[in-house]
Parts: structure tokens; sequence; C-alpha cells
């Protein structure tokens, strides 16, 4: 995949995400917004939503500016869920988190945080106690 586009499957993935995010509003005049957000021409952004005009450098880092993501976020590809689940367990794992995300975006990205910060944090158990439960 070649930088443009990359580009322009983040800034759908952005698009999306801003949608998402704004689910109570109506549907209809969503671009403008996001375009008000990125501090963008309305008209512009839709011909890169329909890739009639691609994403330079420019806009590039103005976009990443706007929105607080590293420089150079626009040019790396972030799709990491489209890899294969490792086994029927992971699977039904990002499924769950999917759906709890889904449903109360900002409850469960609280939540899962919080979950993440305080396994991080805990100590990791030891072999000694590993071989206990093992066996």
């Amino acid at each position: 995949m070649d930088s443009t586009q990359i580009r322009h499957k983040n800034f759908q993935k952005l698009f999306d995400d801003f949608i998402n995010q704004n689910a109570g509003l109506p549907q209809r005049g969503m671009l403008k917004l996001f375009a008000q957000r990125l501090n963008l021409s309305d008209r512009y952004l839709s011909h890169i939503k329909c890739n009639r005009k691609n994403i330079g450098n420019a806009v590039a880092r103005a976009i990443e500016a706007q929105l607080q993501l590293p420089r150079g976020w626009m040019d790396r590809e972030h799709d990491t869920l489209n890899m294969m689940p490792a086994d029927e367990k992971e699977k039904l794992f990002v499924e769950t988190a999917l759906t709890l995300f889904r449903a109360q975006p900002t409850d469960a990205r609280e939540l899962m945080l919080d979950l993440l910060r305080q396994r991080l944090q805990a100590p990791a158990p030891s072999i000694k106690t590993q071989r206990r439960k093992a066996g």
C-alpha cells in the first residue's frame, strides 16, 4: 500500500471515528462538522473522501496537529484489528471488547483503560505461584 492509500485509509478511519463519537447528531452534515474540527474546507474534504484529491504533506500534518496526533500518524498503517485472531479465545475477546466499546464508547473506553492500567500495575505472579496453580 502506498502513502496516498495509507493517508486515505487513515482519513476514513478518523472520519468514521468522528461519526461514532457524535452518534447522537444527524448523519447529514457530518463531513461539514468534521471539516470545521480540522479547520479545513468541507468541499476539499469531500474531494478527499471521494478520492478525487490526495492528502498532501501539509494537509496530513495539519490534520495531525488539529487532532493532536503524533507527527507522521497519517503516513503509517494502524489497522491491527484486521489481523487474524490467534485462537477462538482471542477472537471472542476482540469481539466482546468492540461490542462494549461501540455500545457505550465513553464509558467503555474508560472502563477498559482502567482495567488495563490495573493489570499493568499489578505485580506479575512469580514462577512458583504459576507452577502451584498449574500442578
